[in-house]
């Protein structure tokens, strides 16, 4: 099976989004200002993320201390990590999130060795947190998830992408299979710009499709 699948954590693997809780509870200032320009198309994914976790004043502790009593998981991603695993399927997590987030629950599930991920890699200073996102193979790429998408797909794989916001929007776009969180906003955006997809609820939707040899 010459295909890969790329999977968004916030909102995708789990119920909430991770890092707009963490940016709501912690953020000291209108983070919601750099979404409404990142949505309006006046700077990038990265930069969004940059400046909005510049206003985070919290420790890694505190973030997860909190993050542990609320965050809950969509339906069989195991199901879907362990049957790429047996199957030799490339399973990525690509996220816009806080990495030690993303790893802490990834362990938490015993799901570590199921998956690889592609983060920023978050940098704690005195004063706030700093994102350096992975950096592009292509400059012409809207993000570095869409960068993801375009690699594999150079590489000659087929891209099946999941996601569920705006931050995967560009990516979603140039996916050869996209499947969407139903009642998402990318959903939405795919709607609205007549973007193919299969919007979904459960993982095991995923794992169907490609048992089907829907996504060979």
């Amino acid at each position: 099976m010459n295909f890969v699948v790329l999977c968004d954590f916030d909102g995708t693997i789990t119920r909430i989004d991770t890092a707009e809780f963490v940016l709501s509870k912690f953020a000291q200032g209108n983070w919601r200002f750099f979404s409404d320009q990142f949505e309006k198309g006046e700077i990038t994914l990265e930069d969004c993320l940059k400046k909005q976790f510049a206003l985070v004043k919290a420790s890694k502790k505190e973030i997860l201390n909190e993050l542990d009593n609320i965050v809950t998981f969509r339906p069989n991603f195991e199901k879907l990590a362990k049957y790429c695993k047996q199957n030799l399927i490339p399973l990525t997590v690509v996220s816009a999130g806080l990495d030690f987030v993303i790893k802490y629950f990834l362990k938490l599930n015993n799901w570590q060795n199921l998956v690889e991920t592609y983060t920023a890699k978050t940098k704690w200073t005195a004063k706030s947190a700093k994102l350096d996102f992975p950096k592009p193979f292509d400059k012409a790429s809207a993000n570095f998830k869409h960068d993801l998408v375009k690699q594999c797909r150079n590489q000659g794989k087929k891209v099946v992408y999941i996601g569920d916001g705006s931050g995967d929007y560009a990516a979603a776009k140039d996916a050869d299979y996209l499947f969407v969180i139903k009642g998402s906003r990318l959903e939405e955006l795919c709607e609205n710009h007549g973007v193919h997809h299969r919007s979904m609820t459960d993982f095991l939707e995923v794992v169907t499709v490609i048992m089907q040899n829907s996504v060979t």
